[in-house]
């Protein structure tokens, strides 16, 4: 709570007090009467919740909404014991209500300028790197720098962990570098063999892009592994570790960017070893076939450039209706970069 900036009201400081009020109940839940009207309002509050996680991608209870499913049953059995003393009764209810206050504490509940979205700032947002860097990080790296970017900034707002984000984003994770590693196995033994073929051993430019898809995806399949082993110890991570976590990479030279950059890496990799390889066959094809075999070959080629092409300008918000428009587009953005350089 000491990192929330901004806390001038009495109404919203009240929250915090609560929440410290049901921290010491929670240390102290014995000799203590469970009334019914806080069974009740807590019952409210988790359905609430349970609406919300159900209604809204975006919802701000500080709960997956499986987990809020099992509270409620739970807080159902607590009826049981309204107005008796049984500290266990008083210990859930103390726990989930100092959450649910915290959660109102830093979401600034009932403050003009309240939380309404989980990915929402209070603060507002900056950038470490300046906005070139980014656009030029974004177009080299396909697409996944921004992905990944946007990514972290939905789980990491204004120094506070969205714990189910969390967990849903070190699964995608998970199972992303999954793939990138039978990925990376088969595009390796690719490249491998294609080394051995003899009109490429003739080829010094062709044996050089060759190399350079190997050493990619040796890089794409060592990050992948690397990232995973770690990614399966941050999964069983407390939110406080997390939070630790984040706010050093914050800190760091490239701030939260310099962790969307690595952990774009192995799809950065894996697709430059591709755009390798592809030259690299491109050479041989063009150097070492006949006349015929280049007509049928290059239409192909040049559709599977296009197409390609499209697809990296379409992942970077490069959409150009017509040709004629290009020039333009380039001049703007190139002065753009040049404005923002001086």
């Amino acid at each position: 709570m000491n990192k929330i900036r901004g806390v001038e009201h009495k109404s919203h400081v009240r929250y915090a007090l609560e929440a410290q009020y049901w921290r010491h109940v929670e240390l102290f839940p014995n000799k203590r009467l469970l009334p019914e009207n806080v069974i009740v309002k807590l019952k409210e509050i988790v359905m609430f919740a349970q609406a919300e996680n159900i209604t809204s991608e975006t919802c701000l209870a500080p709960f997956a909404s499986d987990e809020v499913a099992s509270m409620l049953g739970l807080v159902d059995s607590l009826m049981s014991s309204a107005n008796e003393e049984r500290e266990h009764s008083v210990w859930i209810v103390a726990r989930f209500t100092r959450l649910f206050c915290n959660a109102k504490f830093v979401n600034f509940c009932g403050q003009p300028g309240a939380r309404l979205d989980v990915d929402q700032s209070i603060y507002g947002k900056s950038n470490a790197l300046p906005t070139w860097i980014l656009h030029f990080m974004k177009f080299t790296l396909f697409g996944s720098f921004d992905v990944q970017n946007k990514a972290i900034h939905r789980i990491w707002v204004d120094e506070l962990v969205v714990q189910p984000r969390w967990k849903n984003f070190i699964d995608r994770l998970t199972t992303e570098w999954n793939g990138y590693t039978i990925y990376s196995t088969v595009m390796l033994a690719v490249d491998i063999s294609f080394l051995a073929v003899q009109p490429v051993q003739n080829q010094m430019s062709a044996t050089l892009l060759a190399y350079l898809s190997t050493l990619c995806v040796l890089g794409s399949l060592v990050v992948s592994l690397v990232l995973a082993g770690q990614v399966n110890h941050n999964r069983r991570r407390s939110a406080e570790d997390v939070a630790s976590f984040m706010v050093g990479m914050s800190r760091s030279m490239l701030g939260l960017e310099s962790l969307a950059l690595i952990l774009c890496l192995p799809f950065a990799l894996l697709i430059w070893a591709m755009v390798f390889f592809a030259v690299a066959l491109s050479v041989v094809i063009f150097r070492t076939a006949d006349v015929v075999a280049i007509l049928i070959a290059s239409p192909v080629w040049f559709a599977i450039l296009c197409l390609a092409t499209w697809l990296v300008l379409a992942a970077n918000d490069i959409h150009v209706s017509r040709v004629s428009q290009l020039r333009p587009w380039v001049v703007e953005h190139l002065f753009g970069v040049i404005h923002n350089q001086v």
